[in-house]
Parts: C-alpha cells; sequence; structure tokens
C-alpha cells in the first residue's frame, strides 16, 4: 500500500524469534546452502503469515524479528518474503564479548521511516539486561507518527537456583521499565502511538511466571495484550514438548492502537522453536 491509500486500512504487525537465523544453533554456523533453505523456508512462512492476515496484499506491514544474525540476513529474509515496499528500517549490533552477537533485533516495514535506531538496556542494581531494543518511528497514512520496538527480553535458560530465576525476573522487569520511562508523555506533550512487540520470554498466562511485573507495567502505561481474551488453544507461541505444556511467550503490546480482530499465530514448520505473531491492527 502506498502512502497515500486508503486511510481505512489497517496496519499488520507481526513478530517472530527465528531461533539463532539462519544456523538454528548457538554460536554456530550451518552450511551456505543450509542456511539459504532455512531462509528461504522462512520468508515462505512469512509471506504465508502475511497472506493469510492480508488476503489482499494491499495493507502495510511491520514486522519485528528477533535472533536475527545481522544485516545481510535480514536482507536476504526480507528478498524472500516477497512483500511489496518492504524494506529494512533497523537491525541492531549487539556485541558479545569480541565479536558481535547473533541474536540481533530487526524492524522491517512498507510504511515511510521517520527515523530509527537501536541501544543497549541501561545497566541498573547489579544486574545488566541482555541485548536492548530496535525502534522505528513509522508515519502511518493519516500522516501520524508511530513508534515500534522490538524488544527480545532475557530468558530463563540455564537458570538452576531460585536466586537465578529472580535475577532474570529483573533483568525482563528492568527493560521494561526503562522503555515506559522513556517512552513517558512529558507535561503537555502529545503521546503518540506506540506498540512494543517481541520475545518477552515471560507468559502472561502462566501460573509459573506470577511473580513477573512486566505486564503489569505496560498496563499501567497504557499498552494494550492483542492476546486479551484469546483462548489458550489459540495463543500458543512457543510449542511445548512431552515434558511441558506450550506457553505464550510473543507478544504484540499496543497503545493508541486497537487490535482489529484476534491475533493469528502462524507455525514456523521447525525453522524455530517460536512460531509467528500476525495481528491486524487500527489507528
Amino acid at each position: 500500500m502506498t502512502f497515500a491509500s486508503s486511510l481505512l486500512l489497517a496496519l499488520i504487525v507481526g513478530t517472530w524469534n527465528g531461533q539463532w537465523f539462519p544456523s538454528g544453533r548457538a554460536e554456530h554456523r550451518a552450511s551456505a546452502e543450509a542456511e539459504r533453505e532455512t531462509i528461504q523456508a522462512a520468508g515462505r512462512m512469512l509471506a504465508d503469515g502475511l497472506a493469510r492476515i492480508d488476503p489482499t496484499g494491499r495493507e502495510d506491514v511491520v514486522l519485528c524479528l528477533n535472533e536475527v544474525r545481522d544485516l545481510k540476513t535480514a536482507e536476504a529474509l526480507r528478498q524472500e518474503i516477497g512483500r511489496a515496499g518492504l524494506s529494512v528500517a533497523v537491525v541492531t549490533a549487539y556485541r558479545r564479548r569480541d565479536r558481535f552477537d547473533q541474536q540481533q533485533d530487526v524492524i522491517m516495514t512498507t510504511l515511510p521511516v521517520a527515523r530509527a535506531s537501536w541501544s543497549r538496556w541501561w545497566y541498573r542494581r547489579g544486574a545488566f539486561p541482555p541485548r536492548g531494543y530496535a525502534r522505528a518511528d513509522v508515519v502511518l497514512p493519516n500522516a501520524t507518527t508511530a513508534t515500534v520496538y522490538a524488544v527480545h527480553l532475557k530468558s530463563n535458560y540455564g537458570q538452576t537456583t531460585d536466586a537465578m530465576a529472580e535475577t532474570n525476573r529483573l533483568k525482563r522487569a528492568w527493560a521494561i521499565e526503562q522503555l515506559v520511562d522513556q517512552e513517558k508523555p512529558k507535561r503537555g506533550k502529545y503521546r503518540a502511538p506506540l506498540i512494543v512487540t517481541g520475545d518477552l520470554n515471560a507468559d502472561r498466562f502462566s501460573p509459573r511466571f506470577a511473580g513477573e511485573t512486566i505486564f503489569a507495567t505496560l498496563e499501567k502505561a497504557g499498552f494494550r495484550d492483542a492476546f486479551e481474551g484469546v483462548a489458550p488453544s489459540a495463543r500458543i507461541t512457543h510449542p511445548g514438548t512431552r515434558r511441558r505444556a506450550g506457553s505464550t511467550l510473543d507478544y504484540v503490546m499496543m497503545r493508541g492502537f486497537e487490535p482489529d480482530g484476534p491475533p493469528l499465530v502462524v507455525p514456523s514448520q521447525r525453522i524455530s522453536d517460536h512460531n509467528a505473531v500476525f495481528v491486524r491492527v487500527k489507528f
């Protein structure tokens, strides 16, 4: 859809954690052929999700991706998705020790981009949340500028003690508190529409995550969860195993937008351990 297209159309927001994309393994590079096949398969999967939620192909799109290796990988995936007008707005450049991390965050969109940036989270109270966020100010067809964040919060992977679990919760909490604080409207300032999306590594609906504060922080700041009121079977973004039930870890949180129907969860077809999520929102 072009900038001057009908103002009645909605915006499609998608999020997906590619799981060390495109290698599928931590700190590992698969063969060039294997990675090319993975990128092609992921492109088909994401294109299929877009086609299902927007059969006409006319609506504007924002895709927020986690665990993508680098700009080159993001561009290759964008080409495989094949969406007209889709471009890479920003790719983070987090570092791990002496090299770039292979878990970067990406924002792609068909909308005009007024500004794009990325940042690491700030150090706070004895703990350092990993990674950070990608941020893009996109211009909607009604000439309003909206801000989109792609985030990937601290996981619980490898935690073996209550103390480790508490530290991981604090890292997630501090990251979201930072984001909410920096987007807090100043006195007399217009509160722009805002979307925060990505892998939050916490399940709002599970008793196992009852100690989390991130969802209450977002709700207090005026955000709405696109999964609110959705049946449990329709919101599994991290499929389960024989030992553990599936979880809802990937979210589209919005302020100044309204969901236009329930989210669409698209199976990742074993490309990743996360499913993709697409939401049509009204502005």
